[in-house]
């Protein structure tokens, strides 16, 4: 989902290593640091910088649950946080953004425990005073989610993971420093290349075509290079470059006046993840191509198709050696870019995610309005058989890790 851009975000980006002698000039009062536990040497930078004497919380990089909310809304009520530094991957931005909202009104908990049961998306009321939430200062380790900018934000609750969305949501600040993408592994950087470009794809395709195509067709042919690029070498400068598109995903003109549910994928991929606990964009690689090849033959529910065939045709600008068929080619390129989908969607996992994507996502919601069980169950069906017996790319890509 896409959100409002009516929350703006102060968008920083730093030569590497300048974030921990800046990060003072962007902060104000009591300021505490929230950072995933696996980036001790990022941490220690920062409190050896503008953040020296800092109250700091490490956080495990898992979904977001109301544990994870409570950990880090007490932490800065004890501390009479005025800002909160996050620094890691989408969780951990997450867990920043609710539990800064939380704590500066906490009937919002209870609005969420009411309403996780109606719908996959909650979206809060306005806040009474907004200004009483701590100022966040988000500053990713990884690429893909644009969670420093989006108004979004996951949650896992008792009945399913939740998507919240709040104009609110959105980082006060969000600072790109190459130093703190330098120990994401090369998977995850293709990942997160791909979950940014999909955002824009996805979207696209599920909305009505408008003045702003053209910066769509640019953005996705940049990431496309970029990754391709990234196959041949890596640097600290291609990293930058990667997060600040994940970036302009969210911020830039690509998705103006776009349907804010039209990446259909989403939805699907997010519910399979949760059931199965793979992860996000294995879930996600296991069902674009499937999800393209029916757009493709015509189900407009799933998105348009002159939409999706045109979208493909400015990336094969980008890279003509890409098969002209979309959901064909979209496999080809998650197999250069070395990512797979799940190797099997067993029947009670089809079963399992259907269910809860039609209860969350379908029926009179505006999600997946127009798709039923079997549309879905089609969709994930060919996506387990794709994994296990497909020649080509996705084929492949299995054997040599099997071998391997």
């Amino acid at each position: 989902m896409i959100a409002d851009r009516t929350w703006n975000t102060r968008c920083v980006v730093l030569d590497p290593g300048m974030a921990p002698n800046y990060i003072g000039e962007l902060t104000r009062g009591r300021t505490g640091l929230v950072v995933d536990n696996a980036l001790a040497g990022q941490r220690d930078a920062l409190l050896a910088g503008d953040l020296k004497g800092a109250p700091t919380l490490e956080l495990n990089a898992t979904p977001v649950n109301v544990e994870t909310l409570r950990l880090v809304g007490s932490f800065i009520r004890k501390h009479g946080l005025q800002s909160v530094v996050g620094l890691g991957g989408g969780s951990v931005m997450d867990a920043v953004k609710l539990a800064a909202l939380f704590t500066a009104d906490p009937s919002l908990t209870i609005f969420v425990e009411r309403h996780a049961k109606r719908s996959g998306l909650i979206v809060l009321p306005p806040v009474a005073y907004p200004n009483e939430r701590p100022r966040t200062v988000l500053m990713p380790s990884t690429v893909g989610t644009g969670a420093e900018v989006s108004a979004v934000a996951c949650l896992d609750t008792a009945v399913g993971r939740r998507l919240i969305a709040s104009r609110h949501l959105s980082g006060d600040v969000a600072v790109l420093d190459a130093d703190n993408l330098a120990t994401l592994s090369t998977r995850l950087l293709f990942e997160g290349l791909l979950e940014a470009f999909l955002r824009v794809a996805g979207t696209m395709v599920g909305s009505s075509s408008n003045v702003f195509d053209d910066d769509g067709y640019s953005l996705l042919a940049r990431i496309v290079r970029l990754g391709n690029r990234v196959t041949r070498e890596d640097s600290p400068e291609l990293r930058l470059t990667a997060a600040h598109l994940s970036m302009e995903t969210h911020t830039g003109w690509a998705l103006i006046g776009r349907d804010p549910y039209g990446a259909k994928h989403w939805y699907v991929a997010n519910e399979l993840a949760h059931v199965t606990g793979a992860r996000k964009m294995t879930a996600t690689a296991s069902v674009i191509g499937p999800i393209w090849e029916e757009i493709a033959n015509g189900s407009a529910a799933w998105g348009d198709r002159g939409l999706l065939l045109k979208l493909w045709s400015a990336v094969l600008v980008a890279d003509p050696s890409l098969d002209p068929n979309p959901a064909k080619g979209i496999n080809q390129l998650m197999w250069r870019w070395g990512i797979a989908g799940l190797e099997v969607i067993g029947e009670h996992a089809l079963m399992k995610t259907s269910e809860a994507a039609l209860q969350n996502w379908g029926g009179g919601l505006p999600m997946l309005r127009g798709l039923d069980a079997v549309q879905i169950q089609h969709v994930l069906s060919k996506a387990g058989l794709e994994q296990q017996i497909l020649p080509g790319p996705v084929g492949e890509l299995r054997a040599a890790r099997e071998r391997g």
